[in-house]
């Protein structure tokens, strides 16, 4: 594990410099009173940056203590599989009623799977997250997030 993990790191830190790389060549056309057009770039590319940081210094100066296993049961890879259709749904979901009507839903079902089952706690997030990462977006990064064809 301690050498997929340099190798990972690595990978990624090269990846984040093709990253940075290409966020040079954007174009510098900006709107008055925004971040910019690099921002989020830059942003993720720093936490990409810190995070493979972390995990290169870590499993260089730390003892493999843990063992791998890379067998995958059939409900996990049943729930993989479920996952990734209810992703694919979800999207086609969103573009037919909204980023505020369907991601509640979606929320909730993330937190089943999850083991969640104290309902008022999956409804109060469900609810709650999307209508402040809606705020967020629309009053700091002035991005419009997708609205729904038939609403």
């Amino acid at each position: 594990m301690k050498k997929a993990n340099l190798i990972i790191s690595a990978l990624l830190i090269l990846f984040g410099g093709y990253y940075v790389y290409l966020i040079g060549r954007l174009p510098a056309r900006n709107l008055p009173n925004t971040l910019g057009i690099a921002f989020m770039p830059r942003l993720l590319v720093a936490c990409l940056f810190l995070l493979s940081a972390i995990l290169f210094l870590g499993a260089a100066f730390n003892k493999a203590r843990e063992h791998f296993d890379p067998g995958i049961s059939l409900r996990e890879g049943a729930g993989v599989l479920f996952l990734t259709i209810f992703v694919y749904f979800y999207v086609q979901a969103m573009s037919l009623f909204g980023f505020i009507l369907t991601t509640p839903f979606f929320l909730a079902v993330l937190m089943l799977m999850t083991g969640s089952r104290k309902w008022k706690e999956i409804v109060a997030i469900s609810v709650v997250s999307p209508l402040c990462i809606y705020l967020f977006f629309q009053k700091i990064f002035k991005v419009i997030l997708p609205g729904g064809s038939l609403f």
